[in-house]
């Protein structure tokens, strides 16, 4: 007991001790073992937090190599309970919920990006524990499946996917009592995934190994409204673009490439052939011999005098074994291969259900005759993109395309599947290349998101994440398999140090781990798509003297002098550097963290509302979002993504002139129309991205929050625009259209003169300005706007006469008239007054200026419910 007793003033060692008390307790009861484990592993967490605060000092030193020895020791007895424990696993089978194994901005380009409270905890002791113990289940998890994958014993397996899923159990403990339920159902797939994986074990260990190592997942009909007709035809106008016609994917399509997968045999004849050669890149012309099918591949190699196994779809998925070749797509190659890693870790099929035919199991198989089918996102929804297996190849038979390298000289061909798919919806190898957070989006639908680092970390703008906050959702994100995280290199970067330090300008990377070691050392484990060319900064493998503390080698696994032997692009570099090489960071999140979800798919006709709307929004597109009483009493996370259809897969650097956001404004529960765009009603100001995705964050503040309108915007609109807009929310919502314009609508089109231009309200000289008589026959639904230049302060007002005097209509609105409608206060630009009913009768419409003699074109919209007539007054 000598070591309670040193002075350390730290009362986490209390708790620590609580909790090996009742550990010891536990074991020697022997009833519960993995629970004492779990014990064992919470105290060790905290005397590494202890040791990590500890100084370094001469001082300390015996208290510092006391904790060493206390963390081994009991990480050892946790270890050893957990690996030989042979309690029944927990039951939970019955969850109602579909298995996820464990999708968020594109935060808008310029705006918002708060961390949201109810999907980032804050960095209280409990979400702190529950990331620890997430992050631990992560590694079991992954050491569950290298046993898998080694061909260890059937018990010893089963044993390892338990102790991962009584972790991920122990964590679902602490989640369920935090605000935020979806990471606890989050947590859960994973506990689900581990077991189905022990189940698929206990039946039989004599599947193949692709079906070894991703279990089987059962599918969850997904019930979502029916798609309206004016939505249908938006799709479907949206499936051609510049590089064919992409028809969205349906259930039926799927069901009958899974079907018609059993059929296939390698005695078919007839070979498919796609209507035209994809467009080589310059690189690929330079080594370019021909178009080869996988058969004729093989024959080309073994003329070579390298023998060649039977080509196969998928022998692995893998992120380590994929490599770009000759097609400048980095981006799209590092999202590939932390999709890769995902599927990898988290056996969730993310990648491998995209490819087509499948099997019963859903894995995809080789096809004879040559055909394939991927589904990729783009405009909105899922789309058919069909395939030939003729890649280029040079003299010797080697891809000139992305690949995976050769594994007992077998050809694997999904990697260039997939990549020629996504190339000939780019219209071809040439595409200079997007960005991640577009590619990440076509080859999953997940939401992506934009990191923000400040300019100025004095003064942190709204759409800025502070560096510290960033690691929180990284390292978040990365312990609970909900997101894919990529990075780019800074753009601006000097060349000669970018070559010092291994990198390379604007080059995409995949992030395929990010750790925080118990001395708080914080590491980015990160892939380069070109399989080499890694970093040589800190903790690279030109680096070893970062690598000789004992407790970063040992809790990473990481044998810097046997990676030094060969360069396979993948590195370890902290978080610091990151901060300084890397400020592009691009994040997907998992849609099913949000229970509930929806979708509207929309066209913008340029003729619809000003082009430029700074002084009128009202003509926008525009819906209300309406809270349930839980997502008001939760305050629940909303998060909205509006994406631009486009007419061509956008490059990167390429001259985009459309600019679009959302803006999300007050409302009630009466869903009128938002005219202008006032500070004191908005509750986030967009910002205007040319990306084809922008996603705005909100948390729900209170009552206020019931109703939301969500206002489209663009800057200088100058085309048509389509847009698909989807809504997340932690709990239930509904998305409806705004009202409705009136069905009548009259067009005055005039002007200002010398003569007219009389000034404002509350001067006789007021009605002289521009005067209309208007006439309903009967009762009416009326609304008045009026539109002019922006230097113009202006006012439109509706006046009922009853009596006129000769007709005299300006004497008599001025001695007796009421005034109907009113926009107000006088306002630059544009004016509009309220939405109400008028009794049937004769008005005068006044359109007037602030300052009198301005003079200058003006336009009267009169929008009604029924008929009327109108007069100018001359």
């Amino acid at each position: 007991m000598s070591f309670w007793n040193l002075e350390i003033m730290d009362p986490r060692i209390d708790v620590a001790f609580e909790l090996l008390e009742k550990a010891t307790l536990l074991e020697k009861d022997g009833s519960n073992r993995i629970e004492a484990a779990t014990k064992y592993y919470e105290a060790v967490y905290l005397m590494k937090e202890v040791l990590q605060r500890t100084p370094q000092t001469q001082q300390f030193i015996s208290i510092r190599n006391l904790l060493e020895q206390k963390i081994m020791l009991y990480s050892e007895s946790a270890s050893r309970l957990y690996f030989d424990d042979n309690s029944a696993p927990p039951s939970i089978i019955s969850d109602p919920r579909s298995p996820v194994m464990g999708e968020k901005k594109f935060f808008n380009e310029e705006q918002v990006e708060k961390p949201s409270r109810a999907l980032i905890q804050k960095a209280t002791k409990e979400s702190i524990q529950l990331n620890r113990l997430a992050a631990n289940a992560n590694s079991r998890l992954s050491r569950a499946m290298d046993l898998d994958e080694s061909g260890e014993s059937k018990d010893m397996i089963v044993d390892a996917y338990l102790a991962a899923a009584k972790l991920y159990l122990d964590a679902i403990r602490i989640a369920e009592t935090m605000p935020n339920s979806s990471v606890a159902v989050s947590l859960k797939g994973f506990v689900q995934g581990a077991l189905d994986r022990v189940e698929v074990l206990k039946k039989t260990m004599s599947e193949d190994k692709l079906s070894r190592d991703i279990p089987k997942t059962q599918k969850k009909q997904i019930n979502s409204p029916s798609l309206s007709a004016h939505e249908k035809k938006i799709l479907m106008k949206s499936s051609l673009i510049a590089s064919g016609l992409f028809l969205p994917w349906s259930d039926e399509d799927e069901h009958f490439m899974s079907s018609k997968s059993s059929s296939l045999s390698r005695t078919t004849t007839e070979l498919f052939r796609d209507k035209e050669l994809l467009e080589l890149s310059e690189k690929q012309k330079q080594h370019f011999s021909r178009w080869a099918r996988p058969s004729e591949i093989m024959a080309m190699r073994e003329r070579s005098g390298r023998r060649q196994q039977a080509p196969v779809l998928i022998q692995s998925i893998s992120p380590y074994s994929i490599r770009q070749n000759y097609v400048t797509d980095c981006s799209f190659i590092a999202s590939l291969c932390i999709c890769a890693a995902y599927e990898k870790r988290f056996r969730r099929r993310l990648i491998t259900s995209i490819i087509y035919p499948q099997n019963e199991n859903g894995i995809p198989v080789y096809n004879p005759a040559g055909k394939y089918t991927v589904k990729l996102w783009l405009n909105g929804v899922a789309r058919k993109v069909v395939v030939d297996d003729l890649f280029p190849v040079d003299a010797y038979g080697r891809l000139l395309c992305s690949d995976t390298r050769p594994k007992n000289d077998v050809l694997e061909l999904w990697v260039s599947v997939i990549e020629k798919a996504y190339m000939k919806l780019c219209g071809g190898y040439d595409f200079p290349g997007s960005n991640s957070g577009v590619d990440l989006f076509s080859l999953t639908g997940w939401i992506p998101e934009r990191i923000f680092f400040p300019e100025n970390t004095s003064k942190v703008r709204d759409f800025e994440t502070e560096p510290e906050r960033a690691w929180d959702r990284l390292y978040s994100a990365n312990s609970f398999g909900d997101c894919l995280i990529t990075v780019s290199a800074t753009p601006d970067m000097n060349e000669a140090r970018a070559k010092q330090l291994g990198l390379f300008i604007g080059h995409a990377y995949a992030v395929l781990d990010v750790v925080q070691v118990s001395d708080g050392t914080r590491l980015l484990q990160m892939k380069n798509p070109w399989a080499k060319d890694s970093w040589k900064g800190k903790y690279s493998t030109s680096d070893p003297a970062s690598w000789k503390n004992s407790v970063l080698a040992a809790e990473i696994k990481y044998d810097v002098e046997l990676a030094a032997k060969h360069d396979d692009g993948v590195f370890w570099i902290c978080w610091d550097d990151v901060l300084k090489y890397f400020q592009n960071i691009q994040l997907s999140w998992n849609p099913k963290l949000f229970p509930s979800r929806s979708t509207i798919h929309g066209f913008w006709p340029v003729t619809l509302g000003p082009q430029v709307d700074t002084f009128n929004i009202g003509e926008n597109p525009q819906y209300v979002l309406h809270l349930s009483q839980d997502a008001i009493n939760k305050k629940a996370a909303i998060w909205i993504l509006i994406s631009r259809h486009v007419t061509k897969q956008e490059q990167e650097g390429a001259e985009v002139t459309d600019f679009l956001t959302i803006h999300l404004m007050k409302n009630s529960k009466k869903k009128e129309r938002v005219w202008y765009p006032q500070r004191s009603t908005t509750l986030v100001h967009g910002a205007y991205t040319n990306n084809p995705h922008g996603l705005i964050r909100y948390d729900v503040s209170g009552p206020e929050d019931e109703y939301i309108a969500l206002v489209l915007s663009q800057h200088n609109k100058t085309k048509d625009l389509s847009y698909t807009l989807s809504c997340f929310c932690t709990e239930s919502f509904s998305l409806d259209h705004m009202e409705s314009e009136l069905p009548n609508m009259r067009i005055v089109n005039a002007k200002w003169t010398a003569e007219n231009a009389k000034g404002p309200v509350g001067k006789e000289a007021f009605f002289f300005n521009p005067m209309y008589v208007m006439t309903l026959s009967q009762d009416s639904t009326l609304q008045l706007r009026c539109s002019t230049m922006k230097g113009f302060a202006v006012n439109v007002m509706l006046i009922r006469v009853q009596k006129t005097g000769n007709n005299d209509f300006r004497q008599a609105s001025m001695k007796y008239g009421k005034i109907a409608l009113d926009s107000g206060n006088y306002r630059h630009g544009f004016a509009v007054t309220n939405r109400a009913k008028v009794a049937a009768g004769t008005y005068t419409i006044v359109v007037s200026t602030f300052n009198p003699g301005q003079v200058g074109p003006f336009s009267v919209r009169i929008a009604s419910s029924t008929a009327l007539q109108i007069k100018e007054l001359v």
